[in-house]
């Protein structure tokens, strides 16, 4: 038996780590009985946040509240109350809410990214306290050098966890990703200038050089369209040629279909991101055979191969750049082709569940072993 141990509830599949939750489960259930340890409460002390907030509101670095000492051994008496002792093995999703935890097991844990990198990627370092993200970061190496497998879902992230902590490169692994949506059997698109931007975080994900990229390339193409999947800032005028859908569910099924049929009559996906690490958009529009615009950073280019299932760029928040490569994706015959069956063929190879289940069950099968 093995204890899953989880922070999110084991069926909700909404954004990019809640499904991997759902992912990793359910590839572990078909090898064996698991147990699910979750979800545990993670909730912060609202004391140490409010002090925090001030002191970052007025230019002080804060304490990074949501990993606090008594938040964190909180969460590790959690995990030992609602794991069972008779596992053989723990699993644990995500590193740093766990790095207190001391299993009398062997443990596997996975995540996107370490507790250092989560910082480049998704905040500003500059506002919290050195002090207290090295004790983080000191934590968190210890924790996952004692573990019998750690597991990325790319190979940028594993290189960088190694060289940050110590890691025995032979101890890590990656997993890879896949989406979260049904791969069609063929690829129906159809020609046409539909441009499409998925996000949950609108400005992080690069949604105003978006913006800025398409209201350009309107000029030149009337025809163009763009839809924009997620997050939407409030107070956003409506465009010509612009279509905002909101948050399309994939546990609706209505909405489900309204997203397949996004990404089925799409010509590129664009996501000049600033904060993501393996965006599982770009895999999901590369199952209908919608190559990819997106950021020469992180993990990115792990998904998307330079000129044969997609265009990366150097400088994201370049809407010049970005308005480029999307003028470029207009133009029909053999070129465009070829992108959209590098991402057809590249997304079924190496993103598809089954090499997904393959890879994550067979680590953990070595690491209890």
């Amino acid at each position: 038996m093995i204890n899953f141990v989880s922070h999110l509830p084991r069926d909700l599949v909404s954004g990019g780590f809640s499904a991997m939750n759902v992912a990793a489960l359910t590839a572990l259930e078909k090898a064996e009985e698991v147990h699910y340890a979750g979800p545990v409460e993670l909730r912060s002390n609202p004391v140490e946040k409010a002090v925090s907030k001030v002191l970052r509101t007025i230019g002080r670095p804060g304490a990074f509240a949501q990993y606090s000492r008594s938040r964190m051994a909180a969460v590790a008496l959690e995990v030992a109350k609602m794991s069972v002792p008779e596992a053989r093995l723990d699993f644990f999703h995500g590193f740093t809410p766990w790095v207190l935890s001391r299993p009398s097991r062997p443990y596997v844990a996975w995540s996107d990214c370490t507790f250092p990198d989560y910082i480049e990627v998704f905040h500003d370092r500059r506002q919290f306290s050195e002090g207290d993200l090295d004790r983080i970061e000191r934590a968190e190496g210890a924790w996952l050098r004692s573990a019998a497998k750690v597991l990325f879902t790319s190979e940028w992230a594993a290189d960088r966890a190694a060289s940050r902590y110590g890691l025995d490169r032979s101890r890590l692994g990656s997993v890879g990703i896949f989406g979260e949506i049904d791969a069609p059997r063929e690829d129906v698109f159809h020609g046409g200038a539909a441009f499409l931007f998925i996000s949950t975080n609108f400005n992080a994900k690069g949604g105003q050089t978006v913006l800025a990229a398409f209201r350009a390339l309107k000029q030149e193409c009337p025809e163009a369209t763009l839809t924009v999947v997620g997050d939407c800032p409030a107070g956003l005028a409506r465009e010509p040629g612009i279509v905002f859908e909101g948050f399309l569910r994939k546990e609706n099924p209505a909405q489900n279909a309204r997203l397949r049929q996004t990404l089925a009559n799409a010509r590129a996906i664009v996501h000049p991101t600033l904060s993501d690490i393996a965006p599982l958009s770009i895999v999901e529009a590369a199952y209908f055979g919608c190559p990819a615009i997106a950021s020469r950073r992180y993990a990115i280019p792990e998904l998307v191969e330079h000129g044969r299932s997609g265009i990366l760029l150097d400088d994201p928040t370049d809407a010049s750049e970005l308005v480029t490569a999307m003028r470029w994706m207009l133009q029909d015959g053999e070129a465009y082709a070829l992108q959209r069956r590098g991402a057809w063929s590249r997304s079924r190879e190496h993103f598809s569940k089954r090499r997904f289940e393959e890879r994550l069950t067979g680590f953990v099968r070595a690491a209890a072993s």
